[in-house]
């Protein structure tokens, strides 16, 4: 028997809280008798709308979203109650091994951070009780505002799904970038495409997808995304594609691209070409004519309270060796021209910008352990020293740095969030909260208990949280959206309230 431990969301229907592997013995199939059950572990039942018992056969595969259509059987539906409850079944085990799912669909009113949970003491057929010594495995799912699962592989014909990028659009809709990767899950130069989506119900439902940029064949993909809201409300997309980081040369560099949108992500301008403003042969600049290929730290980009538009570059300046070192490109005119900053990390990777209340600009840049950081008070123009946060620990990931909340926009509190897988593997993605600036990020929780990489952070219009984050119960990505509030993160220590 298996615990699912991952988050849960309010309204999510289907919600695997156990899997049962069960073996016939004989050749013919027998029918279900019953199974028994409580719901030891939940918080309060009255989270739970209904129980829903389904069988998919031999495959440990369940997609919670059209079950049905995706090869399960539905064998019964309950109403939860306290005590044990006998559920009869309907449909029959067959001759091999046989997976039963116990699910929830959860109401739109549960309370965010109550648990769900399950025990099942038996499950009988017409010939035979099995009695489980164990049929509560340890875990439970915690319930979150939302927990949405936006893409899975095979979604749309494709593969993989992989590099979210996500901000809040002016309207307040939320719009996400994702790499569709139809024939694997490898970076460039395989064959990608860059999509949209936009929800204007915060994160429940999601659009279907709008096309930015399409790759055309191996070789000829684009990938590894950002997205900035600008002051005027416009939307900017850089991302790059071509060669791949390791193919690139500065004679055939990996081309960096922009795309916007004016009306809230619904449409994108075709990918224009900004490569020789940045670097390789044809670019001017006689040090950067030199560099042999980059990519954009992918994920939420800033925009600045005078509006420059930032991102920073991993750049690979040599062949001579697989060294990267972060630069910061920047716009002051809405994204129709850009410049390069001085090195600000050396032996850096992806990387993060955000503003400071003094107007200095702290950069976050991937590495193994304890993650880098340094700051410029000219604008991104030039950096300091290069240091490290003690409490910010884990994988060599890409991940997020976002400003929440300021006192200079009438807040209550200064607010910066952070995450990052806090394990030396790719999972346990963690958010850490500083309250002075990032000097120091004293308030850390798991937002996604497993397999779990990159993750990108926006907050919504009425001050939730939001991350579009790759988890991965099995293989490869799933791509989910997660919502919760301040309070929640803090364990009740710090709430939002609105700008005075």
């Amino acid at each position: 028997m298996i615990q699912d431990n991952n988050f849960s969301g309010r309204g999510n229907d289907n919600e695997e809280i156990l899997r049962l592997e069960l073996q016939t013995e004989g050749s013919g199939e027998v029918a279900f008798g019953s199974l028994v059950l409580n719901m030891k572990g939940t918080t309060d039942i009255c989270d739970i709308e209904e129980i829903k018992i389904y069988s998919t056969g031999a495959s440990e595969t369940f997609d919670p979203r059209k079950p049905l259509v995706k090869g399960a059987q539905i064998l019964a539906t309950a109403a939860p109650q306290g005590g044990e409850m006998t559920i009869p079944l309907n449909g029959s085990l067959s001759a091999e091994i046989n997976n039963i799912w116990v699910t929830f669909k959860v109401k739109e009113t549960a309370k965010e951070g109550n648990q769900l949970d399950a025990e099942v003491i038996s499950i009988s057929t017409e010939t035979e009780t099995h009695w489980f010594e164990n049929g509560n495995p340890e875990g439970r799912r915690e319930i979150l505002l939302r927990r949405t699962l936006v893409y899975g592989p095979g979604d749309y014909g494709s593969a993989n799904y992989r590099i979210p990028a996500i901000t809040t659009a002016a309207d307040g809709s939320l719009v996400i970038l994702t790499d569709k990767r139809k024939n694997n899950s490898i970076d460039l130069p395989e064959d990608i495409d860059i999509v949209a989506n936009r929800s204007t119900d915060g994160g429940k439902t999601w659009s279907e997808p709008f096309l930015v940029a399409e790759g055309q064949g191996y070789g000829k993909g684009f990938g590894d995304a950002v997205i900035i809201r600008s002051n005027t409300g416009k939307l900017v997309a850089l991302f790059v594609g071509g060669p791949g980081l390791w193919g690139s040369t500065a004679e055939n560099p990996q081309r960096t691209y922009i795309s916007t949108s004016d009306d809230h992500g619904q449409t994108w301008t075709p990918p224009r070409d900004i490569t020789a403003q940045i670097y390789g042969a044809e670019c001017s600049d006689p040090i950067r004519s030199q560099w042999q290929s980059l990519f954009f730290g992918s994920g939420h980009a800033l925009c600045t309270r005078e509006g420059r538009l930032m991102a920073v570059m991993a750049v690979r300046e040599t062949l001579e060796n697989r060294r990267l070192h972060n630069y910061a490109v920047y716009s002051d005119d809405d994204g129709e021209s850009w410049h390069v900053s001085e090195r600000a990390i050396s032996d850096g990777d992806e990387a993060k910008v955000v503003e400071l209340n003094n107007g200095d600009i702290l950069m976050s840049s991937r590495t193994k352990g304890n993650r880098l950081w340094a700051k410029s008070s000219d604008g991104g123009i030039t950096w300091g020293p290069k240091n490290s946060w003690e409490e910010i620990w884990g994988n060599a990931c890409d991940a997020d740095i976002i400003r929440y909340t300021s006192t200079k926009d009438g807040y209550d509190k200064d607010r910066i969030l952070h995450t990052l897988p806090n394990h030396s593997t790719r999972r346990n993605v963690t958010m850490w909260l500083s309250n002075d600036e990032g000097t120091t990020w004293p308030v850390k929780k798991t937002i996604a208990r497993n397999e779990s990489a990159y993750s990108s952070i926006t907050i919504l219009p009425d001050g939730t949280i939001g991350v579009y984050i790759e988890e991965d119960e099995t293989a490869p990505y799933k791509m989910y959206f997660l919502n919760f509030s301040l309070d929640w993160l803090t364990d009740g220590e710090d709430r939002f309230t609105s700008a005075e």
